[in-house]
């Protein structure tokens, strides 16, 4: 039976956004309300799918072809490109965002809130545009659907949501085709508010664990599935370069071999089948290519980059993501060499199609084919901009806005000639595929109108699964960077007070991109936090260690923390950043506020022992933090991150962690004349370690970090020897492994993590910097124990861009010697304890 659609149904359900109490009947009919006649698995097109480019291409059952489940997926997509209208073709080129489709407002169709979907827009927008995508912005976060007066923004309200838009694109347009649904979570699914969240990619990355990744990207993928919104735009696969740009911490690290490896890992994961019946979920390679090094640390700015050294170190997390299948790559919003990335023909298709032959759909960022005109201003109008940014070799536009302005500049590229019928075919191609790699044409939905797309009765169950791994996750992920006179761990019994901004703050624990972009409500932003009531559930510092030790006393300022002194054991005090996102967070200087070191001051001049937890989204400046007795690096991201330092502090794990990134010294002034290594004031940046050596002879221009790449103390001590490695190996490739042992020495178990480097003594005219990363390893050992381990890279870790400074060759390696290394956990740079020769020919 079919119920026309009707003025009606649109009154009911915006009475029921006014009236809470009328918004489960009203969307428990919106399946049957929407309903129309669909294509059914065997049966035929409905009438009103007549016409021209109607599906006429049938199978041998007579229907439509794309329906039929047991042609290959490129036979379906042929069939549903030959049904198509151009206009239906280009709109699938353009991505909107939700709220357009949730205006209370029918005549306007903006970006006024995440609502109750008004069918007055959907029709507008996916049915008269033909929109084929939306996306759920930073700060889209959708009201209470259940019409009991919920918080809203909750696993069964972000399924809700799906469901009655998915059913209405469905049933209303021509072809009845599915939307992509896109969405950011990229610690987690991160918008709603129950969600357990990870530590930030940088936490990550500190794990050097890939299995967590993988495991994180699983978690992720569960909860995603659940609510329908199964395209999600991570992980960021840039490298990070400079600590000064705000979106430090949603890298994995500063070194390729460790970003490759937690990025493919992490996809992996993401892109696995999930429980029969539920929708895969597909992963985004971003920001292709270069985003994290603009040429003064601000998001979005310009990047001057040397195409050997985009060719021989920024390029390979990008690929390594690729290669582990990610089914979409979004482009860099800044400009390389004066070029914007989004029309850049050189990296979209020389680079990301032929050298690394990507063949999934490429997406814009966030309007930047339209500021390929507004911005950039590399084109006169609309039309110029997309036919810039779709000849370069984007795929799809996150337009956001406008969807009628798109359709008519885009045709008018088509019927011009600056756009060909044959771009068109390809990118809507590869937009189809990957529709139709999400069982987006399987969707219980599509054949009965009766039937929800995704089961929201099983999302919130789904969303708020896999704390345990987040826990997992925190507690590998710190690091301890001092401990002076084992000022830790704490002893039980100790008198500990408890203080700083951080201690008692799920606000700054999380960080950006945490129930909204700016993160949870109270990071003190103009814009773009959290609504009060969607604090997610968790643990701070304050209840981690109130859970151990009940007589811990919270100091809520200095002079109570202070006036305690007396009667103090020790002093926690959790300092760092609030939450941020993106260009927000850009700083020229990162370090401890004023406040918080004047805090870490007045506790130091007590006398009692001061352990400084550093909760932060990448290292920071410390000041007298320096000098404290100890100091635990807790990277932001983590709902569990208060259990897990607390668990640390008493002893009951065992800090792991390393430095993902280098933490840059923070000296009061400039050292002595002629000393390279001398510490450097904060802002002398960037310093990373594959740093190349220079003739420089100012103080501190070289290398000179306060805490190096890969350093990170235990509680057990550990040893390496007898590193070996076949003598030998191809330069044409292949994997080569090292072996070694390694040695608790120490008293209690723990896990030691192995960085394996290999440096180039002598390399042909392209300078090598003194150690690369390779690969490395995660060791668990008890007290006196000893493993041999294995130790396994590919030869194309040492691979670089051959050639004087013009080159832009795809990185080979250099036959000649080598040496495989091992350094000395320590504060030293380079500091080699075992190495061994290799030879490559």
């Amino acid at each position: 039976m079919t119920i026309p659609r009707s003025s009606s149904f649109s009154a009911q359900l915006f009475s029921a956004t006014r009236h809470p109490r009328l918004l489960a009947a009203a969307t428990a009919t919106a399946a049957v309300a929407l309903a129309v006649p669909l294509l059914t698995a065997g049966g035929n097109a409905s009438a009103a799918s007549a016409g021209r480019g109607a599906p006429g291409a049938g199978s041998a059952s007579g229907s439509a072809a794309w329906l039929d489940r047991s042609l290959p997926v490129a036979t379906r997509v042929d069939a549903l490109l030959h049904a198509m209208t151009l206009p239906e073709k280009v709109g699938q080129m353009d991505q909107q965002l939700v709220t357009t489709l949730t205006d209370p407002n029918g005549a306007t169709c903006a970006d006024n809130g995440f609502n109750v979907p008004n069918p007055s827009c959907m029709q507008k927008i996916l049915v008269g545009q033909n929109v084929g995508s939306v996306l759920a912005g930073g700060t889209n976060d959708p009201v209470d659907t259940t019409g009991k007066g919920g918080t809203g923004n909750t696993g069964y309200d972000w399924a809700n949501e799906y469901n009655i838009i998915q059913s209405y694109a469905i049933q209303h347009s021509r072809l009845h085709l599915p939307l992509l649904f896109g969405v950011d979570a990229v610690h987690g699914f991160g918008h709603p508010y129950q969600a357990p969240l990870f530590p930030q990619s940088l936490g990550m990355g500190a794990t050097w664990d890939p299995s967590l990744a993988q495991a994180g990207g699983q978690v992720t993928a569960n909860a995603l599935r659940s609510t329908g919104w199964n395209w999600d735009f991570a992980p960021v696969q840039d490298l990070a370069r400079d600590p000064r740009w705000g979106r430090t911490y949603e890298t994995w690290s500063e070194e390729p071999a460790l970003a490759e490896a937690m990025g493919a890992a992490n996809i992996t994961g993401m892109q696995a089948p999930g429980p029969k019946g539920s929708l895969p979920v597909s992963a985004t390679v971003k920001h292709f290519a270069g985003y994290s090094q603009s040429i003064n640390g601000h998001d979005r700015d310009e990047a001057l980059l040397p195409l050997n050294y985009l060719q021989s170190t920024i390029l390979p997390s990008y690929e390594a993501g690729i290669d582990a299948g990610a089914d979409t790559v979004m482009v860099d919003s800044g400009s390389i060499n004066g070029v914007p990335a989004t029309s850049s023909h050189y990296l979209l298709t020389d680079i990301l199609r032929n050298q690394m032959h990507f063949g999934g759909v490429v997406i814009s960022d966030y309007q930047d084919v339209t500021a390929l005109q507004t911005t950039y201003h590399i084109a006169a109008d609309l039309p110029g901009a997309i036919a810039a940014a779709v000849n370069a070799g984007v795929d799809m536009s996150m337009q956001v806005n406008d969807p009628a302005s798109w359709q008519q500049a885009i045709l008018q590229d088509v019927r011009t000639g600056r756009i060909s019928q044959h771009r068109i075919d390809q990118a809507v191609g590869r937009i189809l595929t990957l529709k139709f790699k999400l069982g987006l044409f399987d969707l219980p939905c599509l054949t009965d109108a009766n039937a929800p797309c995704v089961d929201a009765s099983s999302a919130d169950a789904a969303v708020t699964s896999g704390r345990d791994q987040t826990l997992k996750a925190a507690q590998e992920s710190l690091v301890l960077l001092r401990n002076q006179n084992n000022a830790l761990p704490l002893a039980a019994g100790s008198h500990i007070v408890v203080t700083g901004p951080s201690a008692d703050s799920m606000t700054n624990q999380l960080g950006g991109w945490s129930v909204s972009w700016q993160g949870v409500a109270g990071a003190g932003h103009v814009c773009c936090m959290g609504d009060p009531n969607q604090i997610p559930p968790g643990t701070t510092v304050l209840g981690g260690i109130k859970s151990m030790d009940p007589n811990a006393v919270y100091a809520p300022d200095q002079a109570t923390a202070v006036a305690d002194s007396s009667s103090t054991s020790a002093y926690v005090v959790a300092v760092g950043e609030k939450a941020y996102a993106e260009g927000l967070g850009d700083n020229p200087a990162p370090a401890l506020a004023d406040d918080q070191k004047a805090l870490i001051s007045a506790l130091e001049a007590t006398g009692k022992p001061v352990i400084v937890v550093v909760i932060a989204g990448r290292p920071l400046g410390l000041g007298p933090a320096e000098n404290a007795n100890a100091v635990l690096m807790d990277f932001q991201g983590s709902t569990e991150a208060g259990q897990a330092v607390a668990q640390a502090l008493f002893g009951t794990i065992d800090p792991s962690g390393k430095l993902p990134i280098t933490w840059a010294s923070d000296a009061t002034t400039v050292g002595g004349d002629f000393n390279g290594t001398a510490p450097s004031p904060l802002g002398d940046e960037p310093k990373f370690f594959d740093q190349l050596p220079g003739t420089g002879s100012g103080a501190g221009h070289a290398y000179n970090p306060l805490y190096p790449f890969g350093y990170g103390l235990s509680y057990t001590s550990f040893a390496v020897k007898d590193l070996s490695v076949a003598p030998t190996a191809s330069a044409r490739g292949g994997q080569v492994t090292a072996t070694v042992t390694v040695s608790n020495t120490g008293s209690r178990a723990g896990t030691d993590i192995v960085p394996l480097y290999v440096a180039q003594p002598v390399s042909d005219q392209t300078i090598a910097p003194p150690q690369r990363l390779v690969g490395f390893t995660r060791v668990d050992l008890a007290a006196g124990q000893s493993k041999t381990v294995r130790i396994s890279f590919d030869l194309r870790q040492l691979a670089v861009s051959q050639g004087d400074i013009d080159s832009a060759a795809a990185p080979t390696v250099q036959p000649g010697a080598y040496q495989v290394q091992i350094d000395n956990d320590d504060t030293t740079p380079y500091d080699v304890a075992l190495s061994t020769p290799l030879t490559v020919s």
